[in-house]
């Protein structure tokens, strides 16, 4: 199994798109999918885990106030794997979610919740 740190987690463990299909395309695919989940603010992923044909991928959220954090991590879970495997054409063995923050309007310099589509 080979472990690498996807594109964008911190400089000591960053890493250079090398190809499709690569480490830093799972992320950045991860990250996009996730962001389209209602509540979340902020996306980074902290490790992609690239091993014969699968891929594992942990996540950290920062959510907004208001929405529940259970619901809102398992649909990142939920739609995360789907979005990569269909991409990739990966299986995704585990997506795990860390919440780090959470985001309450008018008191973290933020005027509003954004709404959902």
């Amino acid at each position: 199994m080979t472990t690498r740190p996807s594109t964008g987690t911190n400089p000591r463990t960053e890493l250079a798109a090398t190809g499709p299909g690569d480490a830093a395309d799972v992320a950045q695919i991860a990250v996009q999918a996730a962001s389209l989940v209602p509540g979340v603010s902020v996306v980074r992923p902290a490790a992609v885990r690239l091993d014969d044909g699968s891929v594992a991928l942990d996540l950290h959220l920062i959510t907004w106030y208001g929405h529940s954090v259970p619901t809102i991590a398992e649909t990142v879970r939920a739609v995360v794997a789907e979005r990569v495997a269909a991409r990739t054409g990966l299986s995704v063995a585990v997506v795990t979610v860390t919440v780090d923050d959470l985001l309450v309007p008018g008191v973290d310099g933020h005027p509003a919740v954004p709404e959902d589509d």
